[in-house]
C-alpha cells in the first residue's frame, strides 16, 4: 500500500506538471473548456485504486530426494512494511483532515457572516436563491445540497441590468455545470495530497481554467457578440479573492487570463478534437497505475521456504499447505532440529527455514546425515541461502559425531 501511495504521488506529480506546462498553448488551440478537461488527467490517476494482487501461487510440495521431504513457498508481508505503513498511514491522514478541517472552517466562517449580513433578492429567471450581503465583494455560486448565489449588497445599483444578467447567468452556470462539485473535488484531492507542493500550486490554475471554460460556454450560448458587454461585467466584478470552497465570478489575479480567453473563438470540430486528446491523457495517465502496481509485487513480498521431513504419514502436509514451525515441532514424535538463514534485499527478503523431524525410534544424527546429502540436490532455495543451511546441519552432524 505504501508503495502505492507513492507510485500515486510520483504519477499524479508529473501529470501536474504536465498540465501546468500545456494548459495555455492547449487552450489557445483547442478551446478553454478543452483546457479544463486536462484537469481530469491528474484527478483520475489520483483516485486510481491499487490493483488487486493474487497472492503468490504455493505448489504443492516438492520432494526432495526421498519420500520424507518436502519443500513449501509461501508469502506475506513484512512486519518492516506494516509498521511504517501504519505509520505514515497516520500522519498521510492527519493531514489531509487537518487541511479539510481548515478549509471547511474558512468556508463556513465565510458564508455564515455573508448569510448574517445579507437580505435575499427576488430575481425573475433565476432558479437558485439569491443573498446580496455587504461581506460579499462579487457574484459567487456556493453550496453542494442548497445550491446559493451571493451578490454583493449594492449589487442591483452599481451594476447595470445586462451586467446583472450575465453575472447571474454565470453563477448559475457553474450550478448547472457542476462547478462546485468540482471545486470540492478538487479541494478533497489536494487534501489527500497535502504534502504534494504541485498539488497545492496546480489548484489555482485549475480554478482559473474552470472560470475560463465557464466563460466560454456562457458565450457559446450568447453568442460571440457578446464578448465585449460580458468582458466590462468581468472588469465590474472583479474582487478580492474568497475561499476556494466558493465559485467567484472572477478574482483580480485572474482577471488577465479571463480577458485573454475571451477573444478565442474555436470551431466545434477543434473543440472536440481538444476533449478527445485530454481524454487520451486521462486514460495514459491511468494506465501507468497497471505497470506501478505490477513493479510493488517484487518490493513487499517477503518469502518463506521451509524444508520439512515429515515423521510418520507423508500424508500429513496437504498440497499447497503453508504449514508453522510451531505446529510441526508440537506435532513431531521423534528428535527435532530447526534452523534457518536470512537473507535478499532491503526491499525483498528471504528467510529460508529447515525443520527436521526424525522419524520416532530414528537418531537425530542419521537423520540430518541423509537430509544433508538430499538437501544438496534441492536446487529451490537461493545457492547462498542452502549453502549456509547445510554448514549449521554439516556443524550440527559433527557435534553428534563426537559426542558418539
Amino acid at each position: 500500500m505504501i508503495g502505492w501511495a507513492v507510485d500515486t504521488t510520483i504519477a499524479v506529480s508529473v501529470l501536474l506538471l504536465v498540465v501546468l506546462a500545456i494548459r495555455k498553448p492547449f487552450a489557445a488551440a483547442f478551446g478553454a473548456r478543452a483546457a479544463y478537461a486536462l484537469w481530469l488527467a491528474p484527478a483520475l490517476r489520483a483516485v486510481t485504486p491499487p490493483l488487486a494482487l493474487p497472492d503468490m501461487p504455493i505448489p504443492a510440495p516438492s520432494l526432495v530426494g526421498g519420500v520424507n521431504y518436502a519443500v513449501v513457498t509461501g508469502s506475506a508481508s513484512t512486519e518492516i512494511v506494516i509498521s511504517l505503513g501504519a505509520i505514515l498511514s497516520f500522519v498521510w491522514i492527519g493531514g489531509a483532515v487537518g487541511f479539510l478541517a481548515l478549509h471547511v472552517w474558512r468556508h463556513h466562517r465565510f458564508i455564515s457572516g455573508a448569510l448574517q449580513a445579507g437580505r435575499p433578492l427576488d430575481i425573475a429567471d433565476v432558479t437558485y436563491d439569491v443573498v446580496a450581503s455587504d461581506r460579499v465583494g462579487g457574484p459567487m455560486a456556493t453550496g453542494l445540497v442548497h445550491p446559493l448565489i451571493l451578490v454583493p449588497a449594492e449589487f442591483e445599483k452599481r451594476m447595470s441590468v445586462e451586467e446583472q444578467r450575465f453575472a447571474l447567468w454565470h453563477e448559475q452556470l457553474h450550478h448547472r455545470r457542476g462547478d462546485i462539485w468540482a471545486s470540492a473535488g478538487a479541494l478533497l484531492l489536494v487534501a489527500l495530497h497535502w504534502f504534494n507542493p504541485f498539488a497545492h500550486f496546480a489548484l489555482g490554475a485549475f480554478r482559473r481554467d474552470m472560470e475560463a471554460a465557464c466563460d466560454a460556454q456562457l458565450l457559446a450560448e450568447a453568442g460571440a457578440s457578446a464578448a465585449p458587454a460580458y468582458a466590462a461585467t468581468i472588469l465590474r466584478c472583479a474582487a478580492a479573492p474568497v475561499p476556494r470552497s466558493l465559485c467567484a465570478l472572477t478574482a483580480i489575479d485572474e482577471l488577465k487570463g479571463r480577458l485573454t480567453m475571451l477573444k478565442l473563438n474555436h470551431g466545434p470540430a477543434r473543440r472536440i478534437a481538444g476533449l478527445a486528446l485530454a481524454g487520451v491523457i486521462a486514460a495514459a495517465g491511468m494506465a501507468t497505475a497497471g505497470a506501478a502496481q505490477s513493479d510493488q509485487k517484487d518490493q513487499e513480498v517477503f518469502e518463506k521456504r521451509i524444508v520439512i521431513r515429515h515423521a510418520g504419514d507423508k500424508g500429513d502436509l496437504k498440497p499447497g499447505e503453508v504449514p508453522k514451525v510451531e505446529e510441526l515441532t508440537t506435532n513431531c514424535q521423534g528428535e527435532k532440529f530447526l534452523v534457518d538463514s536470512a537473507g535478499g534485499t532491503e526491499k525483498r527478503k528471504e528467510n529460508v527455514k529447515f525443520f527436521l523431524c526424525a522419524d520416532k525410534g530414528e537418531s537425530l544424527l542419521a537423520a540430518l546425515e541423509k537430509a544433508e546429502v538430499n538437501l544438496q540436490k534441492q536446487d529451490d532455495i537461493p545457492a547462498d541461502r542452502k549453502a549456509e543451511i547445510l554448514a549449521k546441519i554439516h556443524a550440527k552432524i559433527s557435534e553428534l559425531r563426537a559426542k558418539g
